[in-house]
């Protein structure tokens, strides 16, 4: 058995991000992002990781000058692991942005590596690459130098050395850098780091996206961390690669969704959704959904059910609950019987027509 080479990928850590900020938990939510690199460093002393690649979006905006401090700060903390790290669409090298410079005054030059330098920035705009000494491993990426690169350029690169040869990556959509999966399979990877999607996932048995370690936002529900990737070489030039997905964030994003019925109250709903918190688990945050049909003369009060824990938001999508005959018969000469008559029949097999039956009724029963 030849050498191992063991990986930490991340991405996606958007320093700098204050999510949440509009409720309570805001403050907390800013320090928790903040504190994600530090965890990062030693999650990669405590595996003995040989390599650490953050794949884009280390800060949520060009980095200041303090920031860059703060961050070569916690890399001097590694013991044993080489950082290899590119610039994502939020973090891009502008003509402004402090990085070029900061890269040539701390040795992350790719260059720099050969001299005992243990970060590296992969700085360039066209595929550029650092080869480690003592591991066998060359890396390859690019860095974003405008806000979007639309074109494919990662599709038709492939890595012209021996032994381990990874790619580090950043995009995956229409705006960002898109990729064909099946080239990418077929480049000679022996591992694919991918940022910009904030959800983790393996979108084959080398290619991944790290996901960012802390979710940033109520539509990146389930669990984040990081990807703990080995390689090893089964034979001489062949290699074997094995990851696993290892969850670091202090809490989640979680979707409820609760039924509401005619005789539900206001502090009926109050109580199942503190129940769903404490089941789920106080820490994390909860977008709430009600559905169902509500009595008519119900209003459901979202800052009462907010108080309940973590909610960051609460998504009514309960229709009054009306007798429409009764309705027709008591109005039927008035524009309440007509948009009744209009809308009923459609309204049995058109959900749009359904709720716009309804909450019309309830705009005209009200004025």
């Amino acid at each position: 058995m030849g050498r191992t080479v063991k990986i930490v990928h991340t991405a996606d850590l958007h320093l700098g991000m204050q999510p949440e900020k509009d409720l309570p938990i805001g403050a907390q939510r800013a320090q928790e992002i903040a504190d994600v690199l530090p965890r990062l460093i030693d999650e990669c002393n405590r595996v003995s990781a040989d390599l650490l690649l953050i794949a884009g979006d280390l800060f949520h905006r060009g980095p200041l000058q303090r920031e860059l401090r703060e961050v070569t700060y916690l890399f001097g903390k590694l013991v044993n692991t080489h950082v290899v790290l590119i610039a994502g669409n939020h973090d891009f090298i502008s003509a402004r942005s402090n990085y070029p410079a900061w890269i040539a005054a701390n040795h992350w030059r790719p260059e720099d590596a050969a001299q005992g330098s243990r970060v590296t920035m992969l700085a360039d705009r066209e595929m550029s690459h650092v080869t480690l000494p003592g591991l066998g491993t060359t890396v390859y990426g690019l860095s974003y130098h405008t806000q979007n690169v639309t074109e494919p350029v990662y599709d038709d690169f492939t890595p012209p050395g021996d032994g381990i040869q990874i790619l580090l990556a950043h995009g995956g959509d229409a705006n960002d850098a898109p990729f064909n999966l099946r080239k990418l399979e077929s480049n000679g990877w022996e591992y694919v780091a991918l940022g910009h999607i904030h959800k983790p996932g393996e979108l084959a048995p080398r290619i991944a996206y790290a996901g960012s370690p802390e979710p940033l936002d109520r539509n990146e529900t389930g669990a984040h961390g990081y990807r703990l990737v080995t390689i090893s070489e089964a034979a001489p030039g062949r290699y074997e690669t094995e990851q696993e997905f290892v969850p670091l964030a202090v809490r989640e994003y979680r979707d409820v969704t609760l039924p509401v019925t005619g005789t539900t109250t206001q502090a009926e709903l109050r109580d199942a959704v503190s129940a769903a918190v404490a089941e789920g688990g106080a820490q994390h945050m909860y977008r709430i959904f009600l559905e169902g049909r509500r009595n008519a003369d119900m209003e459901i009060d979202g800052e009462n059910l907010r108080a309940a824990g973590n909610i960051t938001e609460i998504c009514d999508r309960t229709l009054p609950e009306y007798d429409l005959e009764a309705l027709r018969a008591e109005h039927a000469d008035s524009l309440i019987g007509m948009y009744i008559d209009a809308l009923s029949e459609q309204a049995k097999t058109d959900e749009t027509a359904q709720q716009a039956l309804y909450l019309g009724l309830t705009a005209l029963i009200r004025r």
